[in-house]
């Protein structure tokens, strides 16, 4: 009767973790497949606004005016592609804020956390603006 519990336990316990690995590995490959294209070019993207927007700040721009200009540069610079109309501008507004925090929040007063989300916000508005003026 011991013999069987044990089998039995075993058994259970080679089930579950068979189904557990399985169940993991399907779910990663599915979110990693979903995420590579998007999230390279949104790295890419952010990485250039970064530089003209840090690049603007040190040449002496106010933060509106960097702002500006690099999103006009970007726009120019990625017109040809047609992912930057499907891409999901909250997920790049949140990877160009945290770079810019980064590498340049210091001279524009901004820093931690709150300086990330402040940032986001004011590139968000300023995209929606010159979108409505094109």
């Amino acid at each position: 009767m011991e013999e069987k519990l044990k089998k039995f336990i075993f058994g259970l316990f080679s089930f579950i973790f068979i189904v557990f690995t399985i169940l993991i590995t399907f779910q990663a490959e599915v979110l990693y497949a979903l995420d590579s294209g998007n999230s390279i070019f949104i790295k890419k993207v952010s990485k250039s606004y970064t530089n003209k927007f840090c690049n603007a700040i040190g040449f002496g721009l106010s933060k509106e005016s960097a702002m500006d200009f690099s999103l006009e540069e970007n726009k120019q610079v990625f017109k040809k592609r047609k992912e930057l109309d499907s891409i999901d501008k909250e997920l790049l507004a949140e990877e160009i804020a945290i770079s810019v925090i980064e590498k340049c929040g210091y001279p524009i007063n901004l820093s931690g956390e709150k300086g990330i989300i402040e940032f986001k916000e004011y590139y968000l508005s300023k995209d929606k603006e010159i979108k409505k003026n094109d």
